[in-house]
């Protein structure tokens, strides 16, 4: 079974995501690492140089090529994937399980203060706004593909990552809310 790991930027996904993996003895695969592999620079970069538009054309090929390529994978994708419906797609085909990661804002601006200067879109921003704005902006599209969905305010990374495994060795039906 794959696992794909959608969420708003700063919720850890790709922390979590590499730990399940770890932990499941799959291959982690983080989209936007992937996306840098590729274009041999980082992701500011290419938002700077080509814009998001641009990004999220690539973001778009990478994850149809990792999802038509790879197997047995905890894959981890950045926050604004889902915008696009072609993406929304590809991840309800996948052979496995969508799980959305969340927190609440002052653990999210908490978070996201630390590494601000890595993500284009809170350049410049109150995070609090723009994480919220996001959020509400994207929620939709995260509920269309999830199919678990998980809380990691006031949770350590292991305490999610035991709840994850756990909720799979228990889950039988989509849209199922695990806290």
């Amino acid at each position: 079974m794959n696992i794909v790991i959608i969420g708003i930027t700063g919720v850890g996904k790709t922390t979590i995501g590499r730990l399940l993996a770890d932990s499941m003895h799959k291959v982690f695969i983080d989209l936007d690492k992937s996306i840098e592999v590729r274009c041999g620079v980082d992701i500011p970069t290419i938002f700077e140089i080509e814009g998001e538009a641009k990004f999220r054309e690539r973001e778009s090929f990478e994850l149809r090529d990792v999802i038509t390529n790879a197997d047995n994978y905890v894959l981890s994708v950045g926050g604004g994937c889902i915008i696009s419906e072609y993406n929304r797609q590809l991840i309800s085909q996948i052979n496995g399980i969508v799980i959305q990661l969340y927190a609440d804002v002052p653990t999210l601006v908490e978070r996201l203060s630390k590494s601000a200067n890595k993500r284009p879109l809170f350049n410049n921003q109150d995070i609090a706004k723009k994480v919220t704005t996001l959020y509400l902006a994207r929620k939709e599209f995260y509920d269309k593909v999830t199919d678990l969905h998980l809380d990691t305010s006031g949770m350590y990374q292991s305490q999610v990552v035991d709840k994850i495994i756990e909720e799979l060795k228990n889950c039988s039906n989509k849209s199922k809310k695990i806290s």
